[in-house]
Formats: structure tokens, C-alpha cells, sequence
């Protein structure tokens, strides 16, 4: 029996990440119809190689593309670069569970506490994605059409405070059929979507086995009423 379970388990992760990789495809095909759309209407993506700033948001993941991820990072990934990326997690949970928790704490809300005090994303490596190819669905579908500097922190330098950065908000809105086509078969493996959705650094945490389940020691994401 616990084989069985164990075979049904690892059977259903396949499935994950085979549906996430046909949703992230679909939603690259999806997103550059609209930006050609926006282009036309005189709505420019901005957003370049190089350009890291959004890199320090709260990016929200589901199991099945931490999954995604993770299994491309061992096929892909040099011993030393997995461990380099173990010790980037590490340190990125100290500072959520430490100087995160001050700001906030202090009434910092938790969105401004990343992003103007935060480190960047732990998949970061010199300003460039190093999980590009199956980067999250939330990293695909962010675009801004406002000057690059504008996404800079309050406290850098280049910041332009005017115009202020302006997402492209109809990328996500379009999108949404591939992001259901996940949480479909989530749901459909009776697995509560809500409960499967933590920070992109905890998930890999826990996949990567630097820490299990480090979401336990963190307020919940979601509250339900």
C-alpha cells in the first residue's frame, strides 16, 4: 500500500508539471498577442533584459510550478550553482522572518517592506532571471509601459518619481485561462488551491529540501473569513 501510495504520488506530480508546462506556453503565445495588440493601440512594454526592479516583489506560486522549477534546476543546474542558490534561500528567509517582520510589525505594509526594503528574488543572478525558461506564471505576465526607472526603489538615486510605473494590466487579465488550467488540476487531485500558493523562495525552499515547509513560521498569506 505505501508503495502504491507513494507511485500514485509521484504520478501526480508529473502531472503538475506537465500542465504547468503547457500553461506556461500557452501563456507566452497568449502574452505576445497582447503586447502586439497594446503596440498598436500606442501601449509599449518597457521591460528589457537587465531591468530587475520587479525582481523584489512578493511573487506568489502555486506547488505545481515550484515543481516545474525545481525539477528544471536539476536537470539543468551544476552542483555548485544549486548549493549557491540553497545559500541565497537561506538568507532570504532570515530577512522575511526577522526585518520583514519589524516593518511590518511597525505598520509597514508588507508589499512596501519587500520592495523598498527587501532583498531581491533568490533566482536572481546579476540583475538577470536564472529560472528563466520556467519562470512563474505571476513573473510572466507583470509589464510595465512607464520609463524602467521608474520601478526603482524610493531610495535609489534614479528613481523618476513621475510618471509613476504603470503595469499593463490587461497581460493578466488575459492570461487567466492558462493560470485556471493549473488550479483546475489541482482541484481536480482534491488538493486546496489556496493552501498550495506560497512565496516563490519558500516553495523552492521546501522542493530544494533547505527547509520544510518554512511557510509555518510566517503569517498566512491568505486569511479566510
Amino acid at each position: 500500500m505505501a508503495k502504491q501510495d507513494a507511485d500514485r504520488a509521484r504520478a501526480m506530480v508529473r502531472d503538475r508539471i506537465k500542465v504547468v508546462h503547457t500553461a506556461l506556453a500557452g501563456c507566452d503565445v497568449l502574452v505576445e498577442r497582447e503586447l502586439e495588440v497594446l503596440a498598436s493601440r500606442g501601449e509599449v512594454a518597457t521591460c528589457s533584459k537587465g531591468c530587475a526592479h520587479c525582481c523584489r516583489q512578493e511573487i506568489y506560486v502555486t506547488r505545481a510550478e515550484g515543481e516545474a522549477v525545481v525539477e528544471w534546476i536539476t536537470k539543468q543546474w551544476q552542483p555548485a550553482q544549486i548549493e549557491a542558490l540553497e545559500e541565497r534561500l537561506r538568507s532570504w528567509l532570515a530577512w522575511y522572518r526577522t526585518e520583514h517582520k519589524q516593518l511590518t510589525d511597525g505598520g509597514i505594509d508588507r508589499q512596501v517592506a519587500f520592495y523598498e526594503h527587501g532583498p531581491h528574488c533568490p533566482a536572481l543572478e546579476g540583475d538577470a532571471c536564472s529560472i528563466y525558461p520556467v519562470r512563474p506564471m505571476t513573473c510572466r505576465t507583470h509589464f510595465v509601459s512607464s520609463p524602467p526607472d521608474a520601478c526603482r526603489q524610493d531610495s535609489d538615486p534614479k528613481f523618476v518619481r513621475d510618471p509613476i510605473a504603470t503595469p499593463l494590466i490587461s497581460i493578466p487579465r488575459v492570461t487567466q485561462p492558462e493560470s485556471l488550467r493549473i488550479r483546475s488540476l489541482i482541484e481536480q487531485q482534491g488538493a486546496d488551491f489556496l493552501a498550495t500558493v506560497h512565496l516563490l523562495p519558500e516553495w523552492l525552499a521546501h522542493l530544494l529540501r533547505v527547509e520544510q515547509q518554512p511557510w509555518l513560521t510566517a503569517e498566512p498569506l491568505f486569511r479566510r473569513t
